[in-house]
């Protein structure tokens, strides 16, 4: 029983990690934008594009005909990058809508 409860434990530590990096990564750019005004939300969203570029084009080479667990790997580190992604995007959206609201 012991087992599984660290099992689920470190599932949701890779489900929850992409996000924590996601919001990390929103508060640096919102820092970087309080120091320097030419830093927008826009472009800190193209890290992340190219990174779930990058393993979107890494999920091609793996795929052979059938499913295999080199697929299915590329395919869980596309997603835990997307996760990332939409956090930040999702955090950028709203940081952006309240402060055009709030003037």
């Amino acid at each position: 029983m012991k087992a599984l409860i660290l099992k689920y434990i470190d599932y949701l530590f890779i489900f929850l990690a992409p996000i924590a990096i996601g919001f990390a990564y929103f508060l640096v750019i919102m820092l970087l934008k309080r120091i320097n005004r030419h830093v927008n939300y826009f472009l800190g969203a193209v890290i992340p594009l190219v990174i779930n570029v990058v393993f979107l084009y890494m999920i091609f080479p793996t795929y052979q005909g059938s499913i295999n667990p080199v697929f299915v790997e590329s395919i869980s580190y596309f997603g835990l990058s997307l996760a990332g992604t939409l956090t930040y995007c999702v955090f950028a959206i709203s940081a952006s809508g309240m402060k055009k609201r709030t003037k």
